[in-house]
């Protein structure tokens, strides 16, 4: 073999060896996140004060027009006069608080879109949550037009519904 066969042999062998490399890189995929997820409450510095989890929200109704979901969970520490607090539902925050001492209530208006970018309908949410010695009972009401409960439910069977009150740092 001449020289110059040897000399193809060794560039072929370098270039078997950083093809193998890429290839390794290639197909060893790793999964991993980069930065950080800024929520409301850490930007506002919010401290949560009691979450409730409903997953998808189911409303009752007697006259197809006023719908609620009333719900009961376990006994919560809250004091409305002592802090200022709001009420956050899928990290959006609502609107008109009223807080007392051992309640708190808002409004959420959603707005649904269709296709073309125009409004669909308009769901508009109030929430009453109530604070006792026995339990926390909260309660969520909403009038239905245009459809807009079948809008509400489905949005809370696609992104859930969690339902936060918060103290504002």
């Amino acid at each position: 073999m001449k020289w110059y066969g040897y000399i193809i042999c060794f560039v072929l062998i370098i270039v078997g060896i950083f093809s193998t490399m890429e290839l390794v890189k290639l197909f060893n995929v790793k999964s991993a996140e980069y930065g950080t997820v800024i929520t409301i409450e850490t930007k506002n510095d919010y401290t949560e004060v009691s979450k409730f989890d409903y997953g998808s929200l189911s409303f009752d109704t007697e006259d197809y027009v006023h719908f609620t979901n009333v719900s009961t969970f376990a006994p919560q520490d809250f004091n409305g006069k002592q802090n200022d607090y709001t009420i956050l539902v899928n990290g959006q925050p609502t609107n008109n608080i009223i807080v007392n001492a051992g309640k708190i209530s808002g409004d959420l208006t959603l707005a649904f879109y269709n296709l073309n970018g125009d409004v669909a309908s308009t769901a508009e949410l109030h929430i009453l949550i109530e604070y006792y010695a026995s339990g926390t009972k909260v309660t969520l009401t909403t009038q239905n037009s245009n459809d807009s409960v079948s809008y509400l439910t489905t949005y809370t069977n696609i992104n859930g519904a969690v339902i936060k009150v918060v103290q504002r740092g």
